[in-house]
């Protein structure tokens, strides 16, 4: 049985990026196994030819290949919160996040804590937060729910905290940023920090 080379790939938050990343490998004569958020498993190691033409096509489309350990457990911390968002995964409001991420990746939650802010520059907390606030302005965008079912879908203790929290990140009540409608006030998942 051949051996699984496995890549670690960072900024793989969604159903199309998983799609994107195994275009890139297909379209390069890679054989691929399957493909996961931030990884992909091949059957064969990549060729040096094929290895410098995927980094560049995974870069064109805002990825990047990880090679160190560090990053590594960035990017798994990053794709357990995705993956909850994606979900709509309620439990990591009820559940202890630090519970959930240390039986994800495997490490004591202050070893990971300190690793995600040394490397990010902003702590696990307040990146789950950025998370939070970018979920609600697609829920506003949406016009669909309201301010209370939004604070109740993400964990929020009242539409007033949720208000408050919105107004300090964006400077917007939810209300302003619904009549506005302006979706390019929102941001890519890839991009927060």
């Amino acid at each position: 049985m051949i051996d699984l080379l496995t890549l670690r790939i960072k900024n793989m938050v969604c159903n199309r990026c998983i799609q994107a990343v195994w275009n890139i490998f297909e379209k390069n004569d890679v054989m691929l196994d399957r493909v996961e958020l931030g990884v992909a498993y091949l059957q064969l190691p990549l060729q040096p030819n094929q290895k410098e033409i995927v980094i560049k096509d995974l870069q064109d489309l805002g990825f990047e290949l990880l090679d160190n350990k560090q990053s590594i457990i960035v990017e798994k911390v990053k794709n357990v919160i995705h993956h909850k968002f994606e979900h709509l995964d309620q439990d990591i409001w009820k559940n202890n996040l630090s519970v959930e991420l240390q039986k994800e990746i495997g490490m004591d939650y202050s070893k990971i804590s300190t690793l995600f802010s040394s490397v990010e520059g902003i702590t696990i907390e307040k990146y789950l937060n950025h998370q939070k606030i970018e979920k609600v302005k697609e829920f506003l965008s949406y016009d669909e729910l309201t301010i209370a079912q939004i604070a109740d879908i993400l964990g929020y203790s009242s539409s007033q905290y949720l208000s408050s929290k919105f107004k300090q990140s964006t400077g917007l009540t939810p209300s302003n940023f619904k009549s506005m409608n302006q979706k390019p006030l929102r941001k890519s998942l890839d991009e927060l920090k």
